[in-house]
């Protein structure tokens, strides 16, 4: 004999909200700025909101990445995992895809290899492309699409999201 249960309808509006929270989860993260790279644009404190993934990414885009290795750059970075606790970010702005020429402010010449990005802060003091080289294409988390209410003090939010 099988037993079949109706659901009423709350129950199946809290599933779907929970699957429709799931998969804002999975497609999108909140990121909090450390650090003065990405000056004026973002400060620290600042709160971003983050499509994961590449798709669309464009030249002037801002986007989190892995923090590459302070010897060897992105050069032999495994790429990202999707998990963004417990590891260090960067937040730059794309200023070269794979095939396009690098800009003289990046200080390398040529064009930007396929599967890469080349990155800078808005800040001329950041350290991005021009000191670890072009960006694979794997160590990029997300694209900025907008910027959320900033914590204050420029404190990272009890319990928040990981900072960049």
């Amino acid at each position: 004999m099988i037993v079949v249960a109706v659901l009423g309808p709350a129950v199946l509006a809290l599933a779907a909200l929970g699957a429709a929270a799931w998969r804002l989860r999975s497609r999108y993260v909140v990121i909090t700025v450390r650090g003065t790279s990405m000056e004026p644009t973002y400060r620290p404190g600042d709160r971003v909101l983050v499509r994961r993934g590449v798709s669309g990414m464009a030249a002037d885009d801002v986007v989190v990445v892995g923090e590459p290795d302070p010897v060897t750059g992105w050069r032999g970075a495994a790429p990202l995992d999707g998990r963004v606790a417990g590891r260090g970010w960067y937040i730059k702005r794309v200023v070269a895809l794979g095939g396009d020429r690098y800009p003289v402010e990046v200080g390398l010449r040529g064009a930007c290899p396929r599967g890469h990005v080349a990155l800078l802060g808005d800040n001329v003091l950041s350290t991005d492309s021009r000191v670890h080289g072009p960006c694979p294409e794997g160590q990029v988390l997300g694209v900025v699409v907008r910027r959320m209410a900033s914590v204050s003090g420029g404190q990272e939010a009890a319990g928040g999201s990981p900072g960049v």
